[in-house]
């Protein structure tokens, strides 16, 4: 499944490497990640509130993007 979020609290590049390297060791796939917006592809069964976590303990925030 694919799912985009925005995001706030990202300032650089550093930010963004080590949200990818979160995101990733917890078993989703980065498609594309800028400072303001995050798709990911996760398994089925795997819940995208759970990375919403991941990305809030890492001192950001997200929350579904609405298109």
């Amino acid at each position: 499944m694919i799912v985009k979020l925005s995001l706030t609290g990202l300032k650089c590049k550093g930010c963004i490497a080590k949200l990818r390297k979160e995101l990733e060791s917890a078993g989703a796939m980065v498609r594309g990640i800028s400072l303001k917006e995050l798709e990911l592809e996760i398994a089925e069964g795997q819940k995208i509130e759970n990375f919403i976590e991941i990305i809030r303990k890492a001192g950001y925030d997200a929350k579904l993007a609405t298109d």
